[in-house]
């Protein structure tokens, strides 16, 4: 009789802690509501704040791959380096032959001026020559 007692006895305490773990759960689920929905906020926020940035990213991407795209290509910079070099290369071309030209008329100059000089000192020399000084 002992044994059907203590059964009994351990049903009841087995049944009592079974009640209150139930009751346990059902107090504490309000909590984890609340805790769940306080997480959910959360997480909505961090979504919201990297959505934010990530759309300021693409907006600053997009104005770079603008700049990018106005920059000149290489191929551009290599024939607008040829073309400055090729003018340039022309105005030194002019200006050499400009001065070849004024050289030579220079040199010309100076042989006319010689020979002119060398008349004048042959027409000197003629007429000291004629003179009637210069008899004796």
């Amino acid at each position: 009789m002992l044994f059907p007692r203590l059964a009994v006895l351990i049903g009841g305490v087995a049944a009592g802690a079974l009640a209150r773990r139930w009751q346990s759960r059902e107090a504490a689920a309000p909590a984890l509501k609340r805790s769940l929905d306080q997480l959910a906020r959360e997480v909505r926020s961090q979504v919201a704040a990297h959505d934010g940035r990530l759309s300021q990213l693409e907006a600053r991407a997009e104005v770079q791959e603008a700049k990018l795209k106005e920059l000149p290509s290489t191929a551009q910079l290599v024939s607008a380096m040829d073309e400055l070099l090729a003018k340039a290369m022309s105005g030194l071309e002019g200006r050499l032959t400009a001065q070849a030209q004024s050289i030579e008329t220079l040199q010309m100059t100076v042989t006319q001026t010689d020979e002119l000089l060398e008349r004048v000192l042959e027409s000197l020399d003629t007429l000291r020559g004629d003179s009637p000084g210069n008899a004796a």
